[in-house]
């Protein structure tokens, strides 16, 4: 189903062999670090259920469509069958492999009856392409004969120093800086990249945090090439901002942010400064849910590292220091999207009601948000195309979109972060 936001009316739409496909992308699923081997764990991304499990004949996570083709029930309840590596509906005991097909169905009458039955398509369950890259599990939206294919000619939502130049497998130029940040939020996505494209906002709603109002000024932003239906938009900050109390506001640094696969909040190297200063980006790769629901995920990368610690950082010898403070960095992360979530939520709620129109964005601090929803309304659709047939998440699932929500559940930590992080759980396990 498409976004409920209304497109607005002074944008034309592209045509449509020039349209942004939101299936044919690839979308952060989950850090590694969250997944269990053991057993299968049920995922939503852009409204179809998932389950993903790791098949060891094949060392490999796979993402099957959560829904067992018998009776509908899903299979993420099932388990791991140990003997074949299948992925067992624990219902019935139907057994399915990594590419989706049906290994095994123990009520056949005969075993010609079993294999004319595991080679019909319709006990077949949709495979989704996955790939493992930067301590993160992506999957393809698109399932079917052409998808795997389709899937190796985009490339994942990265920076581009942390991507193997030329997909030839050689070393990327960037490091990550530790672990991942996730936090499901009762939040649609359009939202959620309203508020990262919009630097405004961060000394008056992270004042204390990262921010002061004291600093507080114009924000020069202006569009760098054009929009395109596959990459986006590129937004420039090339000069210090001066803030209402004569104080600067920035660092004089260059910071591109991209839609629609990632927002990247980078700051290039000052003009004239030395290539080999090391730079730090944080990136952000939006996890579309449903409507209603989205996936924050944070991570860091780092270029123009000693060579010694950026062997150190790939070969995980840090990784005991990294995991340490990762909880600590899980709070600061918290402290951020707190102060966004109940503004974001509650404004969502009106938009709903009253439309975007009712928008008055009269300064250039606010052309993020503008040239966001101009590129959703001219190249796709005016917003995320959930999935709407069988395989699509439940009603439920998105209930943020439909019903207010109080503070407390907005902002509940626990239940849309810490009892899936394994840096939280391992902190706070003494404790339980």
């Amino acid at each position: 189903m498409p976004s409920t936001v209304a497109p607005s009316g002074g944008s034309k739409t592209q045509p449509a062999d020039d349209q942004f496909n939101w299936q044919q992308q690839w979308y952060p699923l989950a850090p590694v670090s969250y997944l269990d081997r053991a057993k299968p764990t049920p995922y939503t991304v852009l409204g179809r259920r998932l389950v993903v499990w790791y098949h060891a004949p094949s060392q490999q996570w796979r993402a099957l469509e959560d829904r067992w083709p018998h009776r509908l029930a899903p299979l993420s309840e099932g388990r791991i069958e140990p003997a074949s590596g299948n992925l067992q509906c624990s219902y019935h005991g139907w057994q399915f492999g990594g590419d989706g097909r049906c290994a095994s169905i123990p009520q056949a009458d005969s075993p010609q009856q079993e294999a004319t039955a595991c080679g019909s398509q319709r006990s077949c369950v949709a495979a989704f392409p996955v790939r493992q890259e930067q301590g993160m599990l992506w999957v393809w939206m698109e399932a079917g004969p052409g998808a795997a294919a389709a899937s190796q000619l985009r490339p994942l939502p990265l920076p581009a120093e942390l991507l193997s130049s030329g997909g030839d497998g050689a070393t990327p130029a960037g490091s990550l800086l530790g672990g991942w940040y996730q936090r499901e939020l009762p939040l649609s996505a359009e939202y959620l990249l309203e508020n990262l494209l919009d630097p405004s906002h961060i000394h008056f709603a992270h004042s204390g945090v990262i921010g002061s109002p004291s600093r507080a000024g114009s924000i020069p932003l202006h569009l760098a090439g054009p929009l395109t239906s596959q990459g986006g938009f590129q937004l420039h900050m090339d000069r210090q901002w001066q803030g209402r109390a004569g104080r600067q506001g920035g660092r004089g640094q260059q910071q591109a942010r991209e839609i629609p696969g990632l927002v990247d909040l980078g700051e290039a190297a000052p003009a004239g400064g030395s290539g080999s200063v090391p730079a730090v980006t944080r990136f952000v790769p939006p996890g579309l849910v449903c409507p209603g629901t989205s996936r924050v995920f944070t991570a860091y990368s780092a270029t123009g590292l000693p060579p010694v610690l950026q062997s150190a950082l790939r070969s995980d010898a840090l990784a005991p220091l990294l995991h340490a403070f990762q909880f600590l960095a899980d709070l600061g992360a918290h402290q951020v999207i707190d102060g966004d979530a109940v503004h974001i939520h509650q404004q969502e709620r009106t938009v709903r009601q009253e439309g975007r129109r009712s928008y008055f964005m009269p300064a250039a601090a606010d052309r993020g948000v503008m040239l966001l929803h101009r590129w959703l309304d001219e190249y796709a659709g005016g917003g995320p195309q959930y999935f709407p047939g069988p395989g699509a998440a439940s009603s439920g699932m998105g209930a943020a979109a439909s019903k207010p929500l109080s503070r407390q559940e907005v902002l509940d930590r626990y239940e849309q972060h810490t009892k899936h992080c394994p840096s939280c759980r391992q902190v706070l396990a003494p404790l339980e």
